[in-house]
């Protein structure tokens, strides 16, 4: 099965923080911003969104169980 670009990108990410540990967050987001290997707009999204996971600084979407989306079914 293939990888998916997430996958690929989270243990290059997971190494560049362990690498750099102690250093602030803004310094860390510039770090990873300046190592971003893709060079369009879905792979720089994706990386991105993997080091702001990684990070902690990303919200994850709710599941569709607000009264307003279980009223659509």
């Amino acid at each position: 099965m293939a990888k998916t670009w997430r996958q690929y990108y989270a243990p290059q990410i997971a190494q560049i923080i362990a690498d750099n540990k102690g250093k602030s967050v803004k310094e860390l987001k510039k770090i990873l911003c300046d190592a971003n290997p893709g060079q369009y707009g879905h792979h720089k999204k994706t990386w991105a969104n993997e080091y702001m996971r990684q990070l902690g600084l990303s919200k994850k979407r709710s599941d569709f169980t607000s009264d307003n989306q279980l009223s659509l079914l």
